[in-house]
């Protein structure tokens, strides 16, 4: 109740303002009431703060937009560059994958060049990798990008592990294996026409059907007999109708056996080579002619020498 008093004998009260020129003349005279003037005051304060208050947020709302702005910027070439990244890295896993494929081809190849087969122990089947591939730029699509990268090179390095250890077993199998066909006695000991085959025959010196445990090679004498493969000389000397005679031990059950020689260049307990000279042709013993008589054991028994020699 006081309040409306006031109020309303506030009402009633003015401001004067007098307006006095320098000339002193024509003074002016402005009443505003006290209530009006403190309702102006009031507005225009309320005003002048809200004013202040929103160019506050909007500077500050510009500055968020702006920080919003440069960090999502900057978000887009870290993507861009991360994916840059990634697939770089699939095309270096993808060329890793593709010379693995490549030495095991060539690991293959290998293997049968020289006659072995594949390892039991060897998989059957390559671990399968999962795809690289993703259509868009999120942070979760380049988590599953670099897990799937994590998961090839784990493959790729189980893989490189698996090749090395092939690879080292490999090189221990073709150097047991090139020994091997260099001891196996399949070189043609000389030059010349084979004039009698391995197995039965009619003995140019009986008449009568007998076994020819060999095959013989006529030539001019003194024409050259070389070793059939590498190994150890274990006899060298005159063996009665076999005349001057070289044995020669190759190792894996394999024996090769040169008879009629006019002369013998090895001498017993000498190790030779595949293809080196060890005789001469020659007819000594029982023989019509000049010729190499041939023989190979395998493991005992004597074989057709044509089932094991490769012809040129």
């Amino acid at each position: 109740m006081d309040f409306m008093l006031k109020l309303k004998k506030l009402s009633k009260e003015y401001f004067t303002f007098v307006v006095i020129p320098h000339s002193g003349k024509g003074t002016r005279q402005f009443k505003f009431n006290k209530v009006l003037l403190y309702a102006i005051l009031g507005i225009t304060t309320t005003l002048c703060i809200s004013l202040v208050l929103l160019i506050i947020s909007l500077a500050n709302t510009n500055y968020a937009l702006h920080t919003s702005l440069n960090n999502a910027s900057q978000l887009q070439r870290l993507s861009s560059q991360q994916k840059q990244e990634i697939n770089e890295l699939r095309n270096r896993t993808s060329a890793i994958n593709e010379k693995l494929n490549t030495i095991s081809e060539l690991e293959e190849k290998v293997r049968s060049m020289v006659g072995l087969r594949t390892p039991v122990n060897a998989p059957a089947s390559k671990p399968t990798s999962r795809s690289f591939d993703r259509s868009t730029i999120s942070t979760d699509a380049d988590e599953s990008i670099l897990e799937d990268t994590d998961y090839n090179l784990e493959v790729l390095a189980t893989e490189m592990d698996g090749k090395i250890e092939n690879l080292s077993d490999l090189i221990a199998d073709v150097g047991d294996q090139l020994k091997i066909l260099e001891s196996r006695p399949d070189l043609m000991p000389t030059e010349g026409k084979i004039t009698s085959k391995f197995g039965y025959r009619t003995s140019p010196f009986t008449g009568k059907r007998q076994f020819h445990q060999g095959i013989d090679i006529a030539n001019d004498k003194g024409t050259p007999i070389y070793a059939a493969g590498t190994g150890i000389v274990t006899f060298s000397g005159w063996n009665a109708g076999y005349g001057k005679t070289i044995i020669i031990s190759h190792g894996n059950g394999y024996r090769s056996v040169y008879a009629h020689n006019n002369e013998n260049l090895v001498e017993t307990g000498q190790k030779v080579k595949k293809g080196d000279v060890i005789a001469k042709m020659g007819s000594t013993g029982k023989s019509t002619g000049p010729h190499l008589h041939f023989e190979i054991h395998s493991k005992g028994v004597q074989i057709n020498p044509e089932n094991v020699l490769i012809r040129k």
